[in-house]
């Protein structure tokens, strides 16, 4: 029997990665990788894995058109903070937008598609009302508005919200704990209530594969917003989680989350600060007005549509925490 073709955005980056080898330890699937560059060592080792690697490049329809044909599955993403640093926010958002709109419609073009992925956050200025606008969600949530014109793509399509990676806190340095020898705490700062919710994906490198695999497995109904979250915790929660899992700050009380205004957060952190401060002030809108479903999105979780095997396999933020070498991080 033939195997079918799944095509995955981004093969040799973290998420992308993560579902390549999902479906190698899975099997029975063809795998075609995208990436700029096919010489790199990450692609010449998944080359020799099986991997189909093919350049393409996301800002480019007619690659995406070639790199698409014939698939029966494909991952799509796109990276906001691969522009954001060099360009800043309102070209970095144009520039994901372009590249959301080319894959769907490349995607759109090809007859054999079955099922389309993408990993996408929420509208804000549409959601919100116009009361907010997140950059690093707005230009993937207008990318939905346009699968969702085309109606025949939006029955094969999944729209997936990945919550957040714990490895942040060592990508950036907005999120590093930082300790006050003062207090004998390590704390972070953010314009928000410490209990703020802070739904976390664990290690993405190991669970947005396993998440879209059993959601190519059982696939949801076109069209349906799935949440792909290992545990619900707080920013405070987070905070002390870290401390426990790295043994930088495993006692009670010696990790602190200090809330500060929108305003002084921006102070302190510039541009990036901005952006976190503008995510902030939506989820709180979001809390406070249930602005999702009054938008008409009503969100599933993932593990609806995942084996009870499946879900046993993902990695906690525990263990995600655990993993990493903090010292190889200045800690």
């Amino acid at each position: 029997m033939t195997q079918k073709l799944i095509v995955i955005v981004g093969a040799t980056g973290g998420q992308g990665g993560s579902v390549v080898s999902s479906f190698l330890k899975a099997g029975g699937w063809r795998i075609r990788g995208l990436t700029r560059n096919p010489e790199s060592d990450r692609a010449k080792a998944l080359t020799a894995q099986g991997v189909e690697m093919v350049k393409a490049d996301i800002g480019d329809l007619a690659s995406l058109e070639t790199a698409f044909d014939g698939a029966h599955v494909i991952f799509a993403i796109t990276d906001y903070y691969e522009n954001f640093w060099t360009k800043g926010w309102e070209k970095s958002m144009e520039i994901e937008y372009a590249q959301g709109t080319n894959m769907a419609k490349a995607a759109s073009k090809v007859p054999t598609l079955e099922h389309y992925l993408w990993s996408t956050l929420p509208h804000s200025t549409r959601v919100s009302e116009g009361l907010a606008l997140v950059p690093h969600f707005e230009a993937k949530g207008r990318v939905d508005e346009f699968i969702r014109e085309d109606k025949a793509l939006l029955e094969r399509t999944t729209f997936c919200f990945f919550t957040t990676f714990a490895i942040n806190l060592t990508h950036y340095e907005v999120f590093k704990p930082i300790y006050l020898p003062a207090a004998k705490r390590w704390i972070q700062i953010y314009p928000a209530d410490p209990n703020s919710a802070y739904p976390s994906l664990g290690d993405h490198r190991v669970n947005t594969g396993i998440f879209v695999h059993s959601l190519v497995s059982n696939r949801p109904p076109g069209g349906t917003y799935v949440r792909c979250s290992v545990e619900d915790l707080t920013l405070e929660s987070f905070l002390a989680l870290w401390g426990r899992a790295s043994g930088i700050a495993p006692e009670p009380k010696s990790t602190k989350v200090i809330q500060v205004s929108p305003e002084a957060y921006i102070d302190l952190y510039g541009h990036m600060g901005e952006e976190q401060a503008r995510q902030w002030e939506f989820s709180r809108i979001l809390k406070e007005t249930g602005a999702l479903n009054r938008y008409g999105i009503h969100v599933q979780e993932a593990q609806e549509f995942m084996s009870k095997d499946a879900i046993a396999s993902l990695v906690s933020p525990e263990e995600s925490l655990r993993n990493i070498d903090w010292k190889a991080h200045g800690f």
